[in-house]
Parts: C-alpha cells; structure tokens; sequence
C-alpha cells in the first residue's frame, strides 16, 4: 500500500491484532486499535492463562516449516515488554498405530530438519512417568515448545503499544465499515485511516467486505485441574503434550507457574455460538477428563478448578486468510492454532502493509 500511507487502524485487539499494531508502529505508522470489549478482552480467542506453542504439524508442514520464524519473532517482542511470557517445557506426542497423527507428525519434523527424538515404548515410563504409556508404541519428543502466557502477552502488548502513544479504545464496537475510504463505524463515532486490518475474530465475518471462506465459531472447552498431592510428584518434569495416541485428539499443559493443569480434547470441539454458549457444566467437564482415564495416571482424581469454553474463528481448511478490499485487510489467523504465531502474524502483516507485498504474504500465512 505505498509507504505515503502512514496511518493504521487495528480493528480487534486480540494476539494478532496487538502484535500487527506492534509491527506497523516499529515501520513508522502511527496506530490506532479498536476493541468491541475490554482491552484485553476475556472473550477474545487469544485470551487464557497459556496457549501452546509447538512444531507438530502432521497435515499442515507448512507451518512446522515456520516455526523457527515464530519463536524469533516472540523473542523480538520479549525484548519490546522487558519480560519473557514463555516456559518452554517441551511438547510430547505419543504413537499407538502404524501412520497415525505423531507418526506422520514426526515425518513433517524430519523433512523441515527440527530437533526431535522418536523415543522407543521401553523408555517411556521412565521418562513420562505420569503418562499411562500401555498400547503405547513411541513418543514423538521435542526439547522446544510449551506454553505461551496468553493473558499476560496481551496485557504487556497492550501496555506496550500505549506506553508509546497508540491510541487503544476499548468497548468499541464496529458497525459498519467502508472499504473504499478506510473508514469504520462505531456507536463512538466514525474513525478513518490509510489502511483498516480487521482482525476481529469471530466478529471478522460480520465486518469484512470480502467473504472468509469456510469461516466459522467454533467452541474449545478445556478444563483446568489440579493434580493429587501423592501424584504431584510424577508431574515434576512433565511437558506439554499435543496428542496422546488414539484418535480423540488430546492435548494440554503441565501445572506451571502456580496454575493448574490444562486438559483438552479435539474431540470436544464442535462449531458453536458465542453469543448463547460460552457457560459451560460439570457434564463438559466430566466428558473431557473421562477422555483422560487410561491415559494418565490416576486420572479419575484429578481435581477439576475450572472449565472453560472459549471461541475461535475456524476458516477452510484451517489456513490463515488475508485478503483486501479498497483500503481495508480482512485477516483471519487463529483456526486453532493461530497464537503460537501471532508475533510473526503481526509481522507478516506489516510487511504486507508497508511493502504492499499482500499477494505473496497471503500465500505465506495460509503455508502453502
């Protein structure tokens, strides 16, 4: 878009809508962010105590290739807020058949030349002693990954960007955008500038001149739990893990930090809406730690501290999606994994933005 375009507006002040703030301010912009709720906004998808951050990718390599690229542009923005939210407990996948989801993931690490470690059955209860490890045929191990502190990243970007003059409102929503002037709508009054991102999440298809394919809310409940005192210590050096074999698709992060431990399940993620489902029961809880039993040791006693449904943009065939109109980027980059690249995201933008690069940076973030 031509570097005499100076003046940005954020629309979502998520992950990526903070972070591509931070990196058109470090080009010379001058940035505005606008946020529908709070700032940051517990509703948003970026917000929780962590989100993973790992290079296991068996059906989209295409991101296990940028992994590298991720962790360089998060250490960039440790170095902006002065503190590392990041505690790098490495990530565990286990294989309990023939060309299942670790294994294929494991080839996806090998052909984009990522440290990793196929550590044989015999070897696994020793070294994951709180893992039920029968049926069990190898782990798929890297030393890097783990948890990314997702609230703390959005309150210290936040802070950030405003200690440096962006202009951040809060609860106030778009009603209507113009993509041939770059102006938006808000019960607030009207704002305008050279370039509008609309990194609005599940707000995205509502506000976006152009269609997001295949865009759609889709509910992740997760459960927080703290684990017995008389297992505690099996859990001492325990990592995040991505997949525990067997097709539910289970995935979560150790107790770290004074917080509990986070137990997900792929299989409890099912399209949703935002505006009616975000409560959730002990039958959510129950059904997803159930998932657990057989799986980790003593599992049936975890003690569950709280469940949470939170809410995410899903877009075809989970890829990232920019694309623009007039004056306006519509972008998408969640589909379920979209924190762990958020700093990069941000920086992909900007790029795209200050370079008018959009073409070759659209193909970038959906990693084909």
């Amino acid at each position: 878009m031509g570097s005499a375009s100076r003046r940005a507006l954020v629309v979502g002040a998520g992950v990526n809508g903070l972070s591509t703030a931070r990196a058109l301010l470090h080009r010379g912009w001058d940035v505005e962010v606008l946020e529908a709720g709070p700032l940051p906004n517990p509703h948003a998808a970026s917000y929780d105590y962590h989100r993973l951050i790992r290079p296991h990718y068996a059906d989209h390599p295409g991101y296990a290739r940028r992994f590298g690229e991720a962790l360089a542009a998060w250490e960039g923005v440790w170095r902006d807020l002065g503190a590392t939210h990041y505690v790098p407990r490495g990530m565990v996948a286990l294989s309990r058949s023939p060309g299942d989801w670790s294994e294929r993931a494991g080839e996806s690490l090998a052909a984009h030349g990522i440290a990793h470690a196929v550590l044989p059955a015999e070897e696994l209860a020793a070294r994951f002693p709180h893992l039920e490890t029968g049926g069990v045929r190898s782990a798929l191990w890297t030393e890097q990954g783990g948890a990314l502190l997702a609230d703390r990243i959005l309150h210290g970007l936040a802070e950030w960007l405003a200690a440096r003059g962006v202009r951040l409102h809060a609860n106030t929503a778009v009603t209507g955008v113009d993509a041939a002037s770059g102006r938006v709508e808000t019960a607030r009054g009207s704002f305008s500038a050279d370039v509008v991102v609309l990194a609005a999440g599940i707000g995205l298809p509502g506000l976006s001149p152009v269609p997001v394919p295949g865009a759609e809310p889709r509910r992740c409940t997760v459960v927080y739990a703290d684990i017995p005192d008389d297992l505690a210590p099996l859990w001492e050096n325990a990592p995040c893990w991505i997949d525990l074999g067997g097709g539910d698709d289970l995935w979560g992060m150790p107790p770290m930090l004074g917080l509990p431990a986070k137990f997900g399940c792929g299989l409890d993620t099912r399209a949703g809406d935002p505006a009616r489902e975000r409560e959730t029961s002990d039958a959510d809880t129950d059904r997803i730690l159930a998932h657990y039993v057989g799986r980790m040791k003593g599992a049936e006693r975890f003690i569950p501290r709280s469940t949470v449904a939170n809410f995410y943009l899903m877009a075809e065939e989970e890829r990232f999606v920019l694309r623009r109109e007039g004056r306006v980027l519509s972008l998408t980059a969640d589909s379920g994994h979209g924190f762990k690249f958020g700093a990069l995201t941000g920086e992909d933008v900007a790029r795209a933005i200050d370079e008018d690069r959009l073409e070759e940076t659209a193909t970038l973030l959906a990693a084909l």
